[in-house]
């Protein structure tokens, strides 16, 4: 009665948190500015949609959920790169380590291009002159165990974006809870993502009446997660784990997202997530996991087929020990 009691107070809680950020809302859809930190660089997350809030997998989870860190008990590093769209990549490292009942951990992420010559209205193909485009970023994660149930965490990313000869640079912070309801393994997790403060390219432009002016400024891509996971069904060969997600972005509409993620003989694991309003739907992902010098080594690959843009591939290492 007691632990059912506690679940039904944390759900209570979890759809408090998610009503009061409800007016962030999806009217202000491509206003925000470092979307690529709305990037999966986790290939485990792509492959179930991303529904990796309430998910103890590697470090990689720092980018979903600073409170998990601390679950990991022990050190994690993860390495992944993800072939975006017409010739973008996406290269990402994360590494946590804990020290009792605290972790700390490290992520760097950088999406980056070939050098595009400039094309002008006089010189539509191609002017001798070229450009490339980058963001990147560097963060730093600390969590902490209250208990053998629950966990809180925070990050905070140094994150930069460069286009010709203007360049952006702020600080963003997550904060996340994680919690261990006691039935069964059902997890609850709660993760507010990339707050800061409007940002702009350094620097000033003329514009067209012959003033100098200050560039625009825009907010950082803020998203509200609330997810819960749990085994829904095992034996002595396969264990299955389903995962449920809410996504609240202030520069887009709401997502929700169903992610499965079955494990046979402690080795092979099967991913599909099915997402309800994004323009990436359905993803598959295939993982494969084996004991080494005492440690777990883990290889990560996932499939995710956008609705206009064609097929982003990605692949990850990890490794547990």
């Amino acid at each position: 009665m007691m632990k059912r009691r506690n679940i039904h107070i944390a759900l209570a809680l979890l759809m408090s948190f998610s009503t009061a950020f409800a007016g962030l809302g999806g009217q202000r859809a491509g206003t925000s500015i470092y979307n690529f930190l709305k990037i999966d660089p986790s290939a485990m997350s792509g492959g179930m949609g991303g529904a990796f809030t309430a998910i103890v997998s590697d470090a990689s989870v720092i980018h979903w959920n600073p409170a998990v860190t601390v679950q990991l008990e022990g050190t994690s590093i993860a390495l992944s790169h993800l072939d975006w769209f017409d010739g973008i990549g996406y290269e990402y490292m994360a590494i946590s380590h804990t020290f009792g009942s605290w972790a700390f951990g490290m992520e760097i992420g950088a999406l980056h291009m070939d050098a595009m010559e400039i094309t002008t209205e006089y010189k539509p193909y191609g002017s001798g002159e070229y450009f490339t485009y980058a963001d990147y970023y560097i963060g730093i994660n600390a969590s902490r165990k209250m208990s053998d149930r629950f966990s809180f965490g925070f990050s905070g990313r140094f994150v930069r974006e460069e286009y010709l000869d203007l360049a952006t640079t702020s600080i963003v912070m997550d904060l996340g809870t994680y919690y261990r309801t006691g039935f069964k393994d059902l997890t609850l997790a709660v993760a507010l993502l990339n707050f800061g403060t409007p940002s702009g390219p350094a620097g000033q432009y003329e514009s067209s009446e012959g003033d100098m002016r200050d560039y625009a400024t825009f907010s950082p891509p803020t998203t509200f997660h609330i997810g819960s996971s749990m085994t829904v069904y095992e034996n002595n060969f396969m264990d299955l784990l389903a995962t449920v997600q809410l996504n609240h972005p202030v520069d887009n509409d709401e997502t929700y997202v169903l992610g499965i993620n079955a494990t046979f003989v402690d080795a092979i694991q099967f991913r599909a997530g099915y997402s309800i309003g994004s323009e990436i739907p359905f993803t598959m992902g295939l993982g494969f996991t084996t004991e080494r010098w005492n440690s777990g080594l883990k290889v990560d690959y996932a499939f995710r087929p956008h609705k206009y843009l064609g097929i982003v591939n990605q692949i990850q290492i990890s490794y547990n020990f």
